[in-house]
């Protein structure tokens, strides 16, 4: 069978890539990625210039704590503060402060001494709004888990009110300027007085909304919503990739090349129509060896292309993908099931001891899941408008995403009775409301959820009420289940027992 062969090398010499492939073998997954790289994958140089330091501006990136430090905040403060300049000006040109302000007899001293407590009312505000956001937030960190305090710097409100109350300050300081002997700016100043009134009001929903931000409850229920939301999105995603898509096999006949990662870091901020735009211009199937979130070494296999590929499409795919220091809200789906089994980890270690924290992070979990158990996920393979595979992400399935979820819960509540009995009625909802796939999923926690609590030395009443949780159809599963294990039991136990003396 004859292969195609691609120029790697400047001076258009071929190289044969299918050999590689032949040798190191088509491992999946993260076996792939930590495969052995052959030598003609080339690792991508460090440099300036070089596509892999180049990163994307991207509306998430944008929304990152030091980039919004330095938009919406200081936005609205320089915007407020420069405010001052504009009705001044419309003020002198058309002097109508001394006819329609005549209500506010303010003099020389008067003003100044208005505008200096607004100014210095303004500052203390925002310095208690950053005390109090750092001293909440850090108590909270403690009980909720410290990746929020990330979504918590990126809040609307908190950025809103940082920049109304040091836009305020500003307004009243530049307004002084403007105060003299010869001019009373009437309207500006009046314009201070009612800033000033909405910084109050500002203040004043701002401790509130600071207060409902580190309920435990309310944050639960706000990521269970994004969660649903981002998971809806992705089946709706699926089901018009389906319509009128060709059935067909990837090709693995053509020739292949692993791309290296440019340095350490999660992969990050990644859109997929560009990506597959990309891989149908060119030609390619692109099978990403880590999913989205991941974290990658230097010079690890990012992905491995099949089809045409020279060393001018490697660059200019590198710059579709981010490689980012710190992990980020990149996916959606894994990063609030991250949080959620965070939070429910967190609730049930010996220090917190607090198990309805954790039932109301399982309740989340599968209400999400519930929203898509029985249409299913299919988001591993990506195709084109002509029904042709483009893009492959591995670990994206429902079984996975089901078992990130309840896996690491189920071991951490070891032989809590109350944690037990909510995940097997959790389970018990999914299996009712899932369809063949989701089914099978939940029949196998089952079996481990119990063979765990069996392990546990529970007494006999403590696991009938966890069998109570389940309907008949899944109580039938689980004693089938518990009487094989109790079968292999006995035949290993009489295998081990000496043969009996003459």
């Amino acid at each position: 069978m004859r292969h195609r062969r691609r120029a790697f090398e400047p001076g258009g010499k071929r190289r044969h890539l299918h050999a590689c492939r032949r040798t190191f073998g088509h491992e999946a997954g993260r076996d792939r990625a930590l495969r052995p790289r052959c030598r003609h994958s080339r690792p991508h140089r460090d440099g300036p210039g070089t596509a892999g330091t180049r990163a994307m501006i991207t509306l998430p990136s944008l929304r990152k704590p030091f980039v919004v430090l330095l938009t919406i905040p200081v936005g609205t403060a320089l915007t407020i503060g420069s405010l001052p300049f504009v009705i001044v000006y419309l003020e002198d040109l058309f002097g109508v402060g001394d006819v329609a302000f005549q209500t506010f007899p303010f003099d020389t001293q008067s003003a100044r001494t208005v505008l200096s407590v607004i100014a210095t009312g303004a500052m203390s505000a925002l310095s208690l709004a950053y005390s109090l956001v750092l001293v909440v937030f850090t108590l909270a960190a403690g009980n909720i888990g410290p990746r929020l305090l990330k979504r918590f710097t990126t809040d609307w409100v908190n950025q809103i009110t940082a920049g109304i109350l040091g836009g305020t300050f500003l307004y009243a300081v530049i307004s002084l300027i403007f105060v003299s002997e010869d001019f009373m700016p009437r309207i500006t100043i009046s314009v201070g007085v009612l800033l000033a009134a909405a910084s109050v009001v500002q203040l004043i929903y701002f401790v509130r909304h600071v207060a409902r931000s580190i309920s435990i409850d309310d944050e639960i229920a706000e990521i269970s919503n994004r969660l649903t939301e981002a998971l809806k999105s992705l089946v709706a995603a699926a089901s018009r990739e389906q319509k009128g898509r060709k059935k067909q096999d990837m090709d693995r006949e053509r020739s292949t090349a692993d791309i290296a990662s440019p340095r350490s870091g999660y992969i990050g901020v990644t859109d997929m129509e560009v990506v597959i735009d990309f891989a149908t211009a060119h030609d390619l199937v692109v099978e990403f060896a880590l999913p989205h979130g991941a974290f990658i070494l230097k010079d690890q296999t990012l992905a491995t292309v099949t089809g045409p590929l020279d060393e001018g499409d490697e660059e200019a795919f590198l710059k579709l993908i981010t490689i980012e220091p710190s992990r980020s809200e990149v996916a959606p789906v894994q990063f609030s099931i991250k949080l959620l089994v965070e939070i429910a980890l967190r609730a049930l270690s010996p220090g917190i001891n607090d198990s309805y924290t954790a039932v109301a992070c399982v309740d989340s979990l599968t209400s999400a899941f519930a929203t898509v158990a029985d249409e299913g996920i299919n988001m591993a393979v990506h195709w084109d408008k002509e029904g042709n595979a483009r893009v492959v992400l591995p670990g994206l399935g429902l079984k996975e995403l089901v078992g990130s979820a309840f896996h690491p819960i189920r071991r951490a509540a070891g032989g809590n009775i109350l944690m037990a009995q909510s995940l097997a009625y959790s389970l018990s909802r999914l299996h009712h409301a899932g369809g063949e796939e989701m089914q099978g999923i939940v029949e196998n926690h089952l079996s481990l959820l119990f063979a765990q609590i069996r392990a546990a030395d529970l007494v006999e009443d403590d696991i009938k009420s966890v069998v109570e949780m389940l309907p008949g159809e899944l109580t039938r599963v689980v004693e089938a289940g518990e009487e094989d294990a109790t079968g292999e039991v006995a035949a290993d136990t009489a295998e081990d027992e000496p043969a009996p003396t003459a």
